[in-house]
């Protein structure tokens, strides 16, 4: 194992391994965030960055570089035994000058022309507002910033760029930097950036997207997952050659890292993965990020037909895709909520007509159940859905069996067409990719029936069903003739375009 540099004065030199740490240790974005496995090296990066903003602050009237940090963790003792610790491994006292340990713990460094005060500051929930109140910093730095709600990340940064003040020179930088491991899927962060879908109690007006100021970084994850004979997970893991940081790490760490530990805990803190905690086990365990999510959006491909699986109800949802040299793209999903088939289905054209238009054909399959009438009138979904011109086909599934329903997704999961999976998700499918990826749950009833747990995800979930049945699938899985079934072409009614639904 290399031994670390110093310099004459005796301080420790940083030498980052890693792309990812060195984009985020030059990175200059307002929010600088880095997201990696456990032991990937960003809690000292965060320290030396803190340094290297500190020497690019602006000279003030009274000749220093000045600037002020608070430095966070959700819980003090956390605070005092870990990040403390680390930041004294870059800064030790005896160099730096010693930590007033009383609360808020503070350190003031002076180096040169530099001036760093450094406060270490547990905030854990909107209580702990008001703790910054009185505050005025040039940056935060959140160390392991899962467990940090975005009350606090938004009441901290209001409280940047403002030391020093403008009257003295002002800041050449101010923000908030930030590491975590990968968080679950109710962070905040994840849903900003997209990773996972807002819940649908949260209002258009709040489902917030990362600014351009922002900078978010993922680094690549500590290990590899083996297969087996069959090409599935065996269990197993190996270490990544990609990971970061390993030069700084006992050769034998990571590869001691994952026996014995759940799947849930080598997910988040070793592969880096945003975690989707559920009860059971996932409806189909076979499904596997890695392989079945497409690297980039997929696009529409003209000369297939688009292919539309329908779920109804008062949670409406909508699976588009396409069949591609045998492999099904799914590139779309279309959800509303506390709507019907009067709502949701001009909905869903203006939708199709955005990303597709005329120059497609269109199948449309759904919910068998979807053919039943109303109880205050005799219309159905499909009688609504036919009037705006798309005719619905019932999903060829016998009494609507959902073992069936469910075998054929499985079908399609495991199979493979000229070595590529045949099914394959487009990243934009929020609400499925975390279904699938255990958020869709179903339960065996006391009569040995399974049941799905109702809610967003068994509704899109159901979607997808009916369209791989639609597709054949149900055929294809006991070996009849996919081609002999029931041909659907052009189910938009003729004459009908799609673009009059868009003015």
């Amino acid at each position: 194992m290399p031994q670390l540099e110093h310099d004459p004065e005796g301080r420790t030199i940083y030498e980052p391994d890693g792309a990812c740490l060195v984009e985020y240790l030059t990175d200059r974005s307002n929010v600088s965030i880095i997201r990696g496995p456990v032991g990937s090296g960003t809690s000292s990066a965060s320290c030396v960055k803190i340094w290297t903003l500190a020497n690019e602050q602006r000279v003030q009237t009274n000749g220093l570089r000045q600037s002020r940090w608070a430095i966070v963790r959700n819980t003090y003792p956390e605070l005092r035994d870990t990040t403390l610790k680390t930041w004294l491994f870059w800064f030790p006292e005896n160099i730096y000058g010693r930590v007033n340990r009383s609360r808020p713990m503070s350190q003031l460094i002076r180096v040169d022309d530099i001036e760093l005060e450094a406060f270490f500051l547990a905030l854990d929930g909107p209580e702990d507002v008001a703790k910054l109140q009185s505050f005025e910093f040039t940056g935060f730095w959140f160390n392991e910033m899962e467990h940090s709600i975005k009350e606090i990340i938004d009441t901290a940064h209001g409280r940047t760029a403002r030391y020093p003040p403008v009257a003295t020179g002002g800041t050449n930088w101010s923000g908030i930097i930030a590491d975590l491991n990968a968080p679950n899927e109710d962070h905040w962060l994840p849903m900003m950036a997209g990773e996972v879908p807002y819940s649908d109690d949260v209002p258009e007006d709040r489902r917030i997207r990362l600014p351009e100021t922002w900078k978010y970084i993922v680094q690549p994850s500590a290990l590899l997952e083996n297969a087996g004979p069959d090409g599935k997970h065996d269990g197993t893991y190996r270490v990544n050659p990609a990971a970061e940081n390993q030069k700084w790490l006992d050769p034998e760490y990571y590869a001691r890292q994952w026996p014995g530990k759940s799947k849930a805990y080598i997910d988040s803190k070793l592969m880096n993965r945003i975690t989707f905690f559920v009860e059971g086990d996932p409806v189909w365990p076979m499904f596997r990020s890695e392989t079945h999510i497409a690297p980039r959006p997929l696009v529409p491909v003209p000369g297939h037909a688009v292919v539309v699986g329908l779920d109804f109800g008062r949670r409406p949802a909508a699976i588009i895709g396409q069949e591609i040299n045998g492999r099904l793209n799914v590139q779309y999903e279309f959800r509303a909520y506390g709507v019907g088939a009067t709502t949701f289905a001009p909905q869903l054209k203006r939708f199709l007509a955005q990303h597709y238009g005329d120059g497609y054909s269109y199948q449309f399959w759904g919910d068998p159940k979807g053919q039943d009438k109303g109880q205050a009138d005799e219309t159905t979904a499909y009688d609504i859905f036919r009037s705006l011109g798309m005719k619905i086909e019932p999903a060829p599934v016998k009494n609507n069996h959902i073992g069936t329903r469910l075998q054929a997704v499985e079908h399609i999961l495991n199979d493979m067409h000229n070595g590529l999976p045949r099914f394959v998700l487009s990243p934009l499918c929020l609400t499925l990719k975390a279904g699938m990826a255990g958020r869709y749950q179903v339960k065996r009833a006391a009569d040995g029936d399974l049941t799905p747990v109702k809610d967003k995800y068994s509704d899109i979930a159901d979607a997808l069903q009916y369209l791989v049945l639609g597709m054949g699938e149900g055929r294809r899985m006991i070996g009849k003739d996919v081609n002999s079934r029931p041909q659907v072409r052009n189910a938009m009614a003729p004459r009908r375009s799609l673009r009059r639904a868009v003015a």
